[in-house]
């Protein structure tokens, strides 16, 4: 489609900029563009919703959201800018990315066509956060190892071997050829900029301009061939991908073993310098750090070469040290542990997270036992992908969704409500907990039977067809990739969200109802409707209680251990929409707090509205035995349960990890959970009485961060009463 330009655009209208750090920190926080190149991401949302409501109906939305696809890459505004290393684009804000509010239109023209008796159901649960229902499009990742070596041009050639006259391969070819014309859009404004600004900069900034220049120029024609191109290639897929065509990318690859080969070659022939990679690969985690995304962008090192040694390298370290200098909550930098890991990389990451840095520590051992319990061969593990927050799959077939996030702790609270209603009795401990697990198991089995109907249609609400480009399988057979057009890994995740409050609140009711009879279940009940009101002794004692998961006690451990396999048992191995499997999933992201708003008090001590416990881990505060008796606790869990992920939070105060001795001590946790075949664990090291002054004095701590389920925050951005549950739980350990 033709570049269509706005009256209002002025010719050389860019902002201006006094240095590079501040560049790009504004890189994805505003638009940097040049007005003269393209339209603002307004404008071609406005755009892009004017051609939708225009369109013929009767022609087939695989087609027609290409060709939405295709006028953002021919109309978006661009630029090259002398102090990055990497474009710029006018769809900046992620959160508003111009094809949203059509597929939000689309979407509830598919659902309602498919599933409308749906809709009201998952309404309600959504509402009473008895489960969070959506469609995920937020989980893809190339097969990095292949798309790299082919490039744009490569990725052209080989659809062109399996094109047909079909909806699919129409859409799909459009959106390749409008990928390279934006590649060579770029190239062009380099060039363009070097002609009629060059002469006023530094000779540093333009040899910059040049070198980015020739890059472009060079993935128009060719696959990339420098570790420089690599990054250049993985940062335009991810964003033409993500930002335009509407389908998140959940790994930047392994990033390490990727470019490795070119960074040695780089360096043998003299293309680069090891300062100037380094100065690349800041330039290049840049772009994310900038990026308001709340989640992190993910990225993964580390791993097991065929003949069993590490893929840890020198690179890296090198690799470590700019993620250790630039000190940015994303990306979240996933590194894969294994009995072969060397000291070094422990010594080094271990070190890095007891100053905040933004790591997850991923365990093969586990991972590799819960990919084999559904047909995983050992190669496929040893290559396997991790993504999101801590989730891994095939590499080859990356394409996992999470569609539910199950609340276990509103059916304690429905329960109760029952008995005040005179609806439910029960004359023993085994009375209230066995209808607990009956009801946790039906609620479990309806959200399976909601994804797998939702699940059906994914491709008629947003076709991916740069992700079906990337994915061979997808080419061969002529199906979306997102949908169900990958060989292995169209599999489902449903999600748990407080176990570790659910359990703490089911002992509660234990022991007040049926071991102390302090209350009867009624009574107990009508306490919870009125938010302990009147009862704050009783209250204080259900908090101050050790009964709690997490401290290693044989009645939360046995419970919590049930609780998983009524979960699990509902969900593995079942089959889904889109010719996958569903697995059971640990984590939770934010939903410990989004589904505590609408939770009641429960008899663990907690307060209406109040956050639960979030993944596997204990409720805030709660684990006050110490690590050894939450690494215990964990341990009575088997990971193959939970193959979705497996993630345990750990906080530790800084005094327990200084020095050699605190080396040791975490690499001790670290070898104690996996070799338990734990998948993932990241630790807040959490000094209480800094976060307390800088709740005071937040100008002193702008780049102060805390780990929060799988991503890190800076503390600043964190409401206050989030702050304050994680300052309880830490002054609840040092006491």
């Amino acid at each position: 489609m033709q570049l269509i330009m706005n009256a209002n655009h002025q010719s050389s209208s860019r902002l201006t900029f006094q240095d590079e750090s501040e560049y790009l920190k504004r890189k994805f926080r505003e638009d940097v563009t040049s007005k003269e190149t393209g339209l603002s991401s307004d404008e071609l949302q406005a755009a892009i919703v004017d051609i939708d409501k225009q369109r013929d109906i009767s022609e087939p939305w695989a087609i027609g959201k290409a060709k939405l696809f295709e006028f953002l890459c021919d109309n978006i505004a661009i630029e090259i800018d002398e102090y990055d290393w990497f474009p710029a684009f006018s769809i900046w804000n992620r959160n508003k990315r111009p094809l949203s509010p059509v597929l939000n239109r689309h979407k509830d023209y598919v659902n309602k066509k498919y599933n409308p008796e749906l809709l009201d159901e998952i309404a309600i649960c959504r509402k009473e956060r008895i489960a969070t229902n959506w469609q995920d499009f937020e989980h893809s990742v190339p097969d990095w190892d292949v798309i790299i070596p082919l490039g744009f041009p490569g990725l052209k050639a080989r659809f062109e071997k399996y094109r047909k006259e079909t909806p699919y391969y129409i859409g799909v070819g459009i959106a390749a050829d409008a990928s390279i014309r934006l590649v060579k859009r770029l190239a062009d404004r380099a060039n363009e900029r070097l002609l009629r600004d060059g002469p006023d900069w530094t000779a540093e900034r333009r040899k910059r301009i040049e070198k980015e220049a020739d890059c472009l120029e060079n993935l128009c024609k060719r696959a990339p061939q420098t570790a420089y191109e690599v990054m250049m290639f993985i940062y335009l897929y991810w964003y033409f991908t993500e930002h335009i065509d509407h389908i998140q990318v959940r790994s930047l690859s392994n990033i390490d073993r990727i470019l490795t080969p070119y960074y040695d070659n780089d360096i043998a022939l003299g293309v680069t310098t090891e300062k100037e990679f380094r100065e690349h690969f800041r330039h290049f985690i840049w772009q994310w750090g900038s990026i308001d995304n709340y989640w992190g962008q993910p990225v993964f090192m580390g791993g097991t070469k065929i003949d069993g040694t590490t893929e840890y390298n020198h690179l890296s370290k090198i690799i470590l040290d700019v993620v250790d200098e630039e000190a940015l909550p994303t990306p979240k930098f996933q590194l894969k542990i294994a009995d072969n890991t060397p000291e070094w990389l422990l010594d080094k990451t271990l070190d890095m997270v007891r100053r905040h840095r933004s790591l997850v520590f991923c365990g093969e051992k586990g991972m590799t036992k819960a990919m084999k319990r559904f047909g995983a061969t050992d190669e496929q593990c040893r290559t396997m992908t991790i993504f999101g927050c801590y989730e891994f799959t095939y590499r080859d077939s990356a394409n996992t969704t999470g569609t539910t996030h199950l609340n276990f702790l509103k059916q304690v609270e429905l329960l109760l409500s029952d008995a005040v209603r005179g609806e439910f009795q029960a004359e023993s401990w085994d009375d209230f907990k066995k209808p607990y697990l009956k009801r946790l198991s039906q609620a479990t089995t309806r959200t399976v039977e909601i994804s797998i109907e939702r699940e059906k249609h994914l491709d008629e609400i947003n076709p991916a067809s740069l992700y079906s480009l990337a994915t061979e399988y997808s080419l061969k057979n002529g199906i979306d990739a997102f949908a169900c057009g990958t060989e292995f890994g169209n599999n489902t995740l449903i999600m748990l969200t407080g176990l570790g409050t659910t359990v703490d609140a089911l002992l509660a009711v234990k022991e007040l109802v049926y071991e102390n009879k302090e209350l009867t279940l009624k009574a107990l009940g009508e306490l919870m409707a009125n938010n302990w009101n009147g009862r704050t002794d009783l209250q204080s004692r259900s908090l101050r209680s050790s009964r709690k998961w997490g401290n290693n006690g044989d009645d939360a451990n046995l419970l919590g251990a049930e609780i998983i396999k009524t979960f699990s048992s509902r969900i593995n191995g079942k089959a889904n929409g889109r010719n996958g499997i569903f697995l059971a999933s640990g984590h939770c992201a934010k939903q410990f707090t989004e589904q505590g708003k609408l939770t009641g008090a429960t008899p663990d001590g907690r307060l209406a509205k109040e956050e639960m416990s979030k993944n596997l881990s204990p409720t805030m505060g709660m684990d006050t035995e110490g690590v050894t008796a939450l690494l215990n606790t964990i341990s009575n869990l088997d990971s193959s349960d939970l193959p979705g992920d497996f993630p345990l939070d750990v906080m530790l105060l800084p005094k327990t990890v200084e020095g050699e001795a605190g080396l040791v001590l975490l690499k001790t946790i670290l070898k104690v959970y996996f070799n338990n075949d734990g998948c993932a664990i990241h630790f807040n090291i959490f000094d209480s009485k800094m976060y307390r002054d800088a709740q005071k004095h937040p100008e002193n701590y702008e780049n102060l961060q805390v780990r929060v389920c799988g991503w890190n925050v800076r503390w600043n951005d964190i409401p206050l009463v989030e702050q304050e549950k994680y300052l309880a739980r830490a002054e609840g350990i040092s006491q």
